[in-house]
């Protein structure tokens, strides 16, 4: 087969191609229509929306502690990272021997001052019999008040001190504060620990929140309760305000924002980046982010005319809030605008509604 013969089957496709592009306009000059096109639409609404800004934020616990020991003692045992626990499960252990002795020591020495206090007691009886009958002096008796009132008070700080040791061995079982997970060993079995030392990190997972700066510019337009758009990278949801904190940063100028978030939503640390108000908000017809085109440079949104045929109207855009675009003109509210599908349309193609989107 000459080179010629092979390339004719070539040439005879582009020119087939090319054929059907020239009689592509005599076609619909004739009448030729697409086929209609199966999309998801969704209805335009009227919303309060407000220029926003970005600001970055992290996931925060409300309860991020490093849990320390209330007592001297070598260390027996350690939760593991990664551990769930909930309020009150131990977290650690002290050796408890020498605990065990002060304690002890302590019952012992509270046997002896009540043995003496009794004594003291019946010494005063005795004394207060005779200084009825005179046969005692006032200064006998009131030495033996005195006495008396003594081995009372160092009774009681006895009962105190043994109150105090058998505290000591309950807190050799290092005990968490609230529930959450163990992230963090920051000792080992067999170390001498000493008091105050810290021996685990424990993290509030259940209560979370996100806290980012904002502007104290921005902090009039944000109220609490007011809900705003956060995301880290593909996830987006609401959040409602907390509170924004009324003391900025003299150097800054920044106050600080607290975000609900619920248990489980976030992981604690996990940065976002949440679209804060940077205006008052205004009244205006607003689009899905999904039903936006962009072509050439311009944005278009495609929305559905009364005669099933996509319609496409140029756009231009005053605020942006999370999932919701506002509109200047081209579409009302009420009018359904095409969110699945659009970038395969051409203007007056018709149209089939597979499926009505509902606002989020």
């Amino acid at each position: 087969m000459t080179s010629s013969q092979r390339l004719y089957p070539m040439h005879a496709s582009l020119l087939a191609a090319l054929a059907l592009c020239a009689a592509t306009p005599a076609l619909a000059q004739e009448g030729f229509a697409f086929p209609p096109a199966r999309v998801e639409v969704a209805t335009a609404e009227l919303r309060e929306m407000a220029p926003s800004v970005d600001v970055s934020g992290t996931v925060v616990s409300l309860n991020d502690s490093r849990i320390a020991s209330e007592v001297e003692g070598v260390l027996t045992w350690l939760a593991d990272v990664g551990d769930a626990v909930d309020q009150g499960d131990v977290i650690a252990r002290i050796d408890p021997r020498l605990l065990r002795i002060e304690v002890a020591r302590a019952e012992a020495n509270v046997a002896r001052l009540a043995s003496d206090y009794d004594y003291r007691q019946r010494q005063l009886e005795r004394t207060e019999e005779l200084a009825a009958k005179n046969s005692t002096s006032k200064t006998l008796l009131d030495e033996a008040v005195a006495l008396r009132d003594q081995a009372q008070h160092s009774l009681a700080d006895a009962r105190a001190a043994l109150d105090r040791s058998k505290g000591d061995l309950q807190r050799s079982q290092v005990r968490a504060a609230f529930a959450g997970h163990v992230v963090e060993r920051l000792a080992s079995v067999g170390e001498f620990i000493t008091l105050g030392e810290d021996v685990v990190r424990l993290v509030d997972t259940h209560r979370i929140e996100i806290a980012l700066p904002a502007s104290i510019a921005l902090s009039r337009f944000i109220e609490p309760g007011m809900r705003v758009p956060v995301r880290s990278g593909d996830e987006q949801r609401e959040h409602p305000v907390r509170t924004v904190v009324p003391v900025g940063d003299a150097v800054s100028r920044m106050v600080e924002v607290r975000l609900e978030v619920a248990e489980g939503e976030w992981l604690v640390g996990t940065p976002v980046q949440v679209s804060l108000p940077s205006d008052a908000p205004v009244s205006t017809v607003a689009v899905p982010r999904d039903a936006l085109v962009e072509r050439a440079g311009r944005a278009y949104v495609y929305k559905v005319s009364e005669d099933n045929t996509a319609e496409q109207v140029a756009i231009d855009i005053n605020a942006i809030v999370g999932l919701w675009v506002g509109v200047t003109d081209g579409i009302a509210a009420g009018e359904q605008v095409i969110v699945r599908g659009a970038e395969r349309l051409s203007p007056g193609q018709a149209v089939e509604i597979i499926e009505t989107i509902s606002a989020r």
